[in-house]
């Protein structure tokens, strides 16, 4: 847990979140899509993590063990709290399906109805040429830059990797 990645990504989550609430298409999409739902969680997960360290920092008698069956208490409570939220709220059909944009990304692509939706999902994966001719230096830098950044790792360096692996996960769908 890195206080700093928390407090970045609970400002990223609850501006981006509140303003796109504003916007009359989105309205409270945000808060009950399913595919929508993972941020959030990430969110109060991270909330959950903060809270322990707090409680940590006010009782110093804490030991390490202590501190870890705390932390996975407070996670399993969490999550036995989503899950009643989960039963309580599936019934009222509160949470939307997820989005044939989504669903074309995971299951062979079947006619929607949708011309959107259909075209941006009969569109076949990258070639792998393509890389090459678009991306020419900088894809030639990426192995050196990789290299040069193990040596020196950070919450930086661990976004990119993460960031690199799915765009070339769904590039390589898409």
């Amino acid at each position: 847990f890195n206080s700093g990645v928390h407090k970045a990504y609970t400002l990223f989550w609850v501006l981006g979140t509140a303003g796109a609430m504003q916007i009359p298409v989105i309205g409270m999409q945000p808060v009950r899509s399913l595919e929508q739902m993972g941020p959030m969680l990430v969110c109060i997960g991270y909330q959950v993590l903060a809270f322990c360290d707090s409680v940590r920092r006010r009782s110093p008698k804490m030991d390490t063990s202590a501190f870890i069956m705390f932390r996975i208490r407070a996670m399993a409570f969490l999550i036995f709290g989503l899950v009643v939220i989960a039963f309580v709220l599936y019934p009222t059909g509160y949470f939307g399906p997820l989005s044939s944009r989504i669903r074309g990304l995971f299951v062979k692509h079947t006619k929607t109805g949708n011309p959107l939706v259909d075209s941006v999902a009969e569109h076949q994966p990258a070639n792998p040429s393509m890389y090459g001719a678009y991306l020419h230096l900088p894809l030639n830098f990426v192995l050196h830059g990789g290299l040069v950044s193990l040596w020196n790792r950070n919450n930086g360096f661990y976004f990119l990797m993460l960031y690199g692996f799915i765009a070339e996960h769904f590039s390589g769908k898409m």
